[in-house]
């Protein structure tokens, strides 16, 4: 089963835009059974699918307060689709590490197995938070696949290789870990922007999806109506855009 993890240490690249949409897309035109983790504490991903409300979160398994998965998951408005929501409770975690508290990393490791082995999804998709907080940590761990969306900017470019070094750094633990590839996002026609991606396609110490996502304001619009773009409206440049990374997706080996 492909587990793929949507990260990147800066905020703002369209993280969570990328997990609902994928997530969506799998669902809804390939037939998947997909199960999204919400690991940010901003819990954006579990508000654009699920009414507001008291959740339950991954903050249980990372703590070993909850041994069954089950507990944890939420169906969402999408046939194929359920959710492990996120929330405020999982900042408690970076205060657990400070207070030597022992958490259970390989959490979502064993969840992803165990969802695996009950045959309950055909993929996991994990929405992380902009660092490398306990919750990331575990998401990256237990992933196939690490999927980077990037914004075509100087600061985002240039830190693409920290980024790889910190996930390398947790391949020296994990070494199934992959990356499946960086995501260009927030696309749009100007010099500077193509430079940018010139230079990424370049430089980039791993794969680049020939996909790339481009701006678009039925983005934000989705954010607001609580459904993924590729549904609220499917016709616009970044649903179509979404569709094409996905297909794309689909044919890259993780696992190599």
């Amino acid at each position: 089963m492909n587990a793929y993890s949507i990260v990147n240490f800066k905020g703002g690249v369209g993280k969570t835009v990328t997990a609902v949409n994928m997530a969506a897309i799998l669902a809804t035109e390939y037939g998947k059974r997909v199960l999204l983790i919400d690991a940010d504490a901003q819990g954006n991903a579990t508000q654009s699918l699920l009414p507001p409300g008291e959740y339950r979160s991954l903050l249980w398994l990372l703590r070993g307060e909850e041994p069954f998965y089950e507990n944890l998951i939420e169906p969402s408005p999408i046939r194929g689709l359920d959710i492990v929501p996120a929330g405020d409770a999982l900042r408690e975690l970076d205060v657990d590490l400070i207070q030597g508290r022992q958490l259970h990393m390989g959490a979502l490791r064993d969840l992803r197995d165990a969802v695996e082995e009950d045959e309950a999804y055909d993929c996991m998709i994990i929405d992380c938070p902009p660092a490398l907080s306990p919750a990331c940590a575990a998401a990256i761990a237990a992933s196939t696949g690490v999927i980077i969306p990037i914004k075509l900017d100087a600061y985002s470019v240039r830190g693409m290789s920290e980024l790889t070094a910190q996930i390398e750094r947790l391949r020296a633990v994990y070494p199934d870990v992959r990356v499946a590839g960086v995501l260009p996002t927030m696309w749009y026609r100007s010099d500077i922007v193509e430079q940018g991606e010139t230079l990424l396609r370049a430089n980039s110490p791993v794969r680049v999806f020939d996909s790339r996502i481009r701006r678009s304001p039925k983005v934000d619009e989705s954010t607001w109506t609580g459904e993924p773009v590729v549904s609220w409206s499917p016709r616009s440049a970044a649903a179509q855009d979404y569709r094409a990374f996905v297909a794309e997706l689909m044919e890259v080996p993780v696992n190599e």
